[in-house]
């Protein structure tokens, strides 16, 4: 509560040891980053009671600090403090009802379009994606169900689509729709995907129009050699939420189809051109002259 209250106050030069301090004793002490130690009961109560203020408080300094070397600290301590306590009060199931409660969670307004809340936002996201949604190899990291509920929960709560949220988590989702078999995950990656595409859609073109079609043309790149029915079962079922994006990304489709026959050097892929033809065929009348170029082509 006292870093909120007062971060207009811990935001200048002045006051920032006191807010450097308490961040060491209170929030990041030497055992806190010891992931493994279990911590005392009593301080991981005070601490899931008040991190949410410590937590819109220490973005609010964030975002008004005057000094770039004192920023790029502050920012630091603050995914420091969003990775610690993520993992620390992760549920271990992806129950969705219950990962509401989590404190990052009720940091982040659902109604609040204020600088410090969009940067909260956007730090926390950055987080999850870069601690929490690495796979090693196609191995899926760990906790997935439990990471993906809550990033599902803190979608909804901020119920606006940012340029982080297509550029840092849309790839990890896809990833997981493409690797991972586990029901629950590609429960939540598909309604991940949803939310992400329908708020692309609400706030259709700019620069968050041509980063949601960058982020799928390297999904089709990156997979479409090896994981050809998967990357045309993931984007048939978003030509339901937006078929306009899909038929953009004919060119990608067509160029991934080619390479990768080129790649297999066997000619045509019978069974991968019929796939294919399945999602243009859904793809109106720009689907159809596609087919109609591929039926035409000879090798």
């Amino acid at each position: 509560c006292l870093v909120k209250s007062w971060a207009a106050i811990l935001a200048t030069s002045k006051a920032q040891p006191l807010l450097f301090r308490i961040i060491d004793c209170l929030l990041l002490p030497h055992a806190v980053l010891q992931q493994e130690k279990e911590l005392p009961a009593v301080m991981l109560a005070a601490i899931r009671e008040h991190l949410p203020f410590f937590l819109q408080g220490l973005s609010f300094i964030c975002c008004h600090c005057q000094s770039q070397t004192q920023s790029a600290y502050l920012n630091q301590l603050l995914r420091n403090v969003i990775h610690q306590y993520l993992g620390r009060f992760l549920l271990l199931s992806s129950d969705t009802s219950r990962t509401g409660q989590h404190p990052i969670l009720l940091a982040l307004h659902s109604s609040a379009t204020t600088p410090e809340a969009i940067h909260l936002h956007k730090t926390s996201v950055q987080v999850i994606s870069e601690n929490y949604l690495q796979f090693r190899g196609n191995a899926p990291p760990p906790r997935l169900g439990s990471v993906l509920a809550f990033t599902l929960e803190a979608l909804q709560r901020t119920k606006s689509i940012e340029i982080c949220d297509v550029e840092t988590l849309l790839p990890s989702v896809l990833k997981c729709l493409i690797l991972v078999n586990e029901p629950q995950v590609k429960k939540l990656c598909t309604e991940i995907l949803q939310y992400l595409v329908e708020g692309c859609q609400a706030r259709s073109g700019g620069e968050l129009a041509t980063q949601l079609i960058s982020v799928f043309r390297q999904f089709i790149q990156d997979y479409t050699t090896v994981y050809d029915n998967q990357v045309y079962s993931i984007l048939e079922t978003v030509t339901v939420l937006d078929q306009s994006l899909v038929i953009c990304l004919i060119p990608a489709m067509t160029e991934a189809l080619k390479n990768s026959e080129y790649k297999q050097g066997l000619g045509r892929n019978t069974l991968q051109r019929e796939a294919y033809k399945r999602l243009l065929s859904q793809l109106t009348e720009a689907g159809r002259m596609e087919i109609l170029k591929l039926e035409k082509e000879f090798y």
